[in-house]
């Protein structure tokens, strides 16, 4: 018996060696980057901080970075980041791959979904080929290991859209509907919301008017149970709503919608704008074994847009990527949620070279190719640009072998051999993902500033959640990742601040160059002494600046400690 028809059976085990291969698939990289990058700048920092600071006061209602509250996204992913630190780690010990295991688990669950709801709307084969094709991308790789909103958001979309997917084709083909599949539904849409608010609603709501246009016959209004919704959204998110209100006098409501998520439709956030086509513009790399087969696999699912599945997929696409280009503030995973739909397209192109005119396969190929090389291209110049390191010969001849992986694939697309070419791209793009992971981010060490601060603290014993030294006091680099590193007492302030808490206090004060006249002027003022024990120079990329950082402890005489 073949590895096709093991895979492609009907049977139960036949289904769970299917969702097996695919949880397999989808773990590695976000597992292998969740243990080898440090803590990054400045989202996911800034959520790992909030959930250690839950642990450590146990107040899990309101979400604060240090005296800050944070009142932008709900608790869901800060409540399973302090889980998963309360279970494998402790919050003193301040471990990043802690808070991301939850964004591995979405990773799985997201594959898995997609997989239920393309299975489901077409056959076994095209759901496995687009969960493959999903858990290849290099988005889907990047937001698996990071402690983030957005791989938990995904799962939860996908779902609800496998739900969904479920629900209306029962309904389309006069079966029982199913109470347990309309919960799921409901759960999945609580878990939406409570992760990164109404996004999911976004997604999934117009999607469903679609179909219901389209095809009024699936009932969508019925087959959904909207009264069950109800009862199972306000049990979800009901207690802790009313909690975080009385908490905040309000604030989060107003600041969360007022300030976060509706003020980005208007207006560009944190210099994160972009035009519409911005992310139709980056999809070639960041869906890159996808988009050899997004020309034919687009034109195929809009001329077969009569058939449930293919609208069904489009109804999911469209809506919401019209959503995130129309937006003012943009960044590249906003339209993750739609990547599950994009897989769909192109796995049903996988199947049937002739669903297209040759044109498009070989402007597929095209794509695929540039976006091939630019990203060979990064693998080799990256440390060239951030590191003291130049690229390894490792590096380069993985960078080669891409090279001639990237060209034959194209070469299948170009001759309409879309499995063939699929089957090599998926490889492709997870060789890239794991030589960037593995042979590449972690020699940039001039981008880790955070965590070399941490470890010259370490090396003098003045860490304040390793050594018990008083507080850090940080001037001129503000970035979370120094905070969560060393602790949530750590001090930010200017030069002078910074030249307080040494003399008073026995903390370390690090300092940045453009700091440091005001923390000697202070020092002369007050007739004290500071000893310096290290000098880093970075980069700090979340403000594109070159930093250097001088580390100072009290002088024997003055220290405290």
């Amino acid at each position: 018996m073949g590895i096709g028809h093991t895979l492609w059976g009907e049977g139960r085990g036949s289904t769970l060696k299917r969702l097996t291969l695919i949880a397999l698939l989808a773990a590695p990289t976000g597992l292998v980057g969740a243990f080898s990058l440090p803590p990054l700048d400045r989202d996911e920092s800034r959520f790992a901080q909030a959930s250690a600071q839950m642990l450590e006061t146990g107040d899990f209602v309101t979400i604060r970075f240090q005296e800050e509250e944070r009142n932008k996204k709900p608790a869901g992913a800060y409540w399973l980041q302090s889980a998963s630190v309360a279970i494998f780690s402790d919050p003193e010990a301040r471990e990043i791959w802690a808070y991301r295991l939850p964004s591995v688990l979405g990773a799985i669950l997201a594959a898995v979904f997609a997989y239920c709801a393309i299975a489901r709307l077409f056959d076994p084969r095209t759901g496995f080929i687009a969960a493959v094709l999903l858990g290849s991308a290099p988005l889907f790789s990047g937001e698996a290991m990071i402690a983030k909103t957005d791989m938990l958001l995904l799962a939860a979309v996908t779902g609800a859209a496998a739900a969904m997917a479920h629900l209306l084709s029962a309904a389309r083909d006069n079966l029982r509907e199913n109470l347990l599949l309309a919960l799921a539904f409901w759960v999945a849409i609580g878990a939406g919301i409570l992760i990164k608010g109404p996004i999911i609603l976004l997604v999934i709501v117009p999607a469903a008017a679609m179909i219901a246009i389209r095809f009024p016959h699936t009932k969508p209004r019925l087959s959904l149970r909207p009264l069950v919704g109800v009862g199972v959204l306000l049990l979800m998110i009901g207690p802790w709503a009313i909690a975080i209100n009385a908490a905040t006098d309000g604030r989060f409501f107003e600041e969360a919608l007022g300030a976060d998520m509706f003020a980005k439709l208007g207006a560009a956030q944190e210099s994160h704008a972009g035009p519409p086509g911005y992310h139709i513009l980056l999809a070639p790399i960041l869906a890159f074994p996808l988009i050899a087969l997004m020309p034919a696999g687009l034109y195929a699912a809009f001329k077969s847009r009569r058939d449930f599945g293919s609208w069904f997929l489009l109804s999911w696409l469209i809506p919401g990527w019209v959503v995130f280009e129309l937006t003012a503030t943009k960044l590249p995973h906003y339209v993750l949620p739609m990547y599950p739909a994009l897989a769909g397209i192109a796995a049903v192109a996988v199947f049937d070279a002739q669903l297209a005119p040759r044109v498009l396969w070989r402007a597929g190929a095209v794509i695929f190719f540039v976006a091939g090389l630019i990203m060979t291209v990064a693998i080799v110049l990256l440390p060239f640009t951030f590191s003291a390191s130049n690229s390894t010969a490792l590096n380069i001849a993985s960078a080669m072998v891409l090279v001639v992986m990237t060209t034959t694939a194209a070469v299948f697309f170009w001759r309409q051999e879309p499995l063939k070419g699929a089957a090599l791209s998926i490889v492709t793009s997870l060789s890239a993902v794991a030589v960037l992971i593995v042979g590449v981010l972690p020699t940039l060490t001039p981008l880790a500033v955070a965590p070399q601060v941490a470890a010259a603290l370490d090396q003098a014993d003045l860490h304040p959640l390793h050594d018990g030294a008083a507080p850090a006091a940080l001037a001129g680099f503000y970035e979370p990742s120094a905070v969560f590193l060393l602790g949530t007492g750590t001090r930010l302030g200017d030069g002078a601040q910074a030249a307080d808490t040494l003399l008073d206090d026995g903390g370390a004060a690090i300092v940045e160059a453009r700091e440091r006249t005001a923390f000697d002027a202070r020092l002369t003022l007050r007739g004290g002494r500071a000893e310096l024990i290290a000098e880093i120079k970075g980069f700090n990329y979340s403000k594109g600046d070159h930093v250097i950082l001088s580390i100072f402890r009290p002088a024997e005489k003055d220290a405290r400690f």
